[in-house]
């Protein structure tokens, strides 16, 4: 979410494994957050070196609201309802050249509303490029395979075209940009800028989204560093509608 529309592709780490399977890496990574309809997200992942041109992680992310009124044809509140969505992923990344990484990761999907549910398949697969110049490319489909079946009625797969390029002006200014396509999802594209000093890193950017003004505005991140024995970080960031006094989700991410 720092990045905007080019963080799902150029985003590393084992929690790639929801993302740019390619950008896959070792360690642990947790992170939640809200957003202003009162609905949490949940992210775990853990990764592994199986090799030193491999690497496998798996992680889970959940979605979900409780206290959703259930209202009559009349409009007078009969009750309450939950809202869950999520999916349990696992993957790959291998080194295909030195420059070049590939990776596939397959999974679970789930949704339940109330009492009914459905389960589906999901999968993604990508490339991720260290290229001259310390330039850094990524692309990823993702929302492959098959989505959960209501009553044996099934809903669009989120399929996605997700690419991003990151480019360093020396050792403290990055610029990115990246876009995403959706099949049956709204197109994006966006861009900011990545300055890192010391154990911090800020990113600021705007995402548009074409014909849908109401959720086209800023983002911004805030990363902080810490080695001892190994490396730490946390990170916080919100990612705003056009109106900036209207906050769509906000989260924070610890990893190890």
């Amino acid at each position: 979410m720092m990045m905007g529309p080019a963080g799902k592709a150029l985003a590393a780490g084992p929690e790639s494994v929801t993302a740019n399977p390619a950008m896959i890496t070792s360690g642990f990574t947790a992170s939640g957050g809200s957003w202003n309809l009162q609905t949490t997200g949940i992210s775990v992942a853990g990764g592994f070196s199986a090799a030193s041109d491999m690497n496998f992680s798996a992680g889970i992310t959940y979605l979900g609201r409780a206290g959703i009124l259930r209202r009559d044809d009349t409009g007078l509140i009969t009750g309450d309802y939950s809202f869950s969505s999520g999916s349990a992923l696992a993957g790959v990344s291998y080194l295909l050249a030195p420059w070049l990484k590939g990776g596939v990761s397959a999974g679970l999907s789930w949704e339940n509303i109330g009492e009914q549910g459905g389960t589906g398949l999901t999968c993604s697969a990508g490339l991720a490029a260290d290229l001259p110049e310390g330039i850094t490319a990524g692309i990823v489909v993702s929302g492959i395979g098959q989505a959960p079946s209501w009553n044996g009625i099934r809903k669009d797969m989120p399929t996605e075209v997700s690419a991003g390029v990151s480019y360093p002006f020396g050792t403290i200014l990055t610029c990115f940009a990246g876009c995403r396509a959706g099949f049956f999802t709204s197109d994006a594209f966006g861009g900011g800028l990545e300055i890192e000093y010391s154990d911090f890193d800020l990113t600021a950017g705007y995402q548009y989204v074409p014909g849908e003004d109401e959720i086209s505005g800023f983002f911004a991140g805030l990363q902080y560093k810490y080695t001892s024995g190994g490396t730490y970080t946390i990170e916080a960031a919100v990612s705003q509608r056009k109106e900036l006094n209207w906050p769509v989700f906000a989260g924070i991410s610890i990893s190890l």
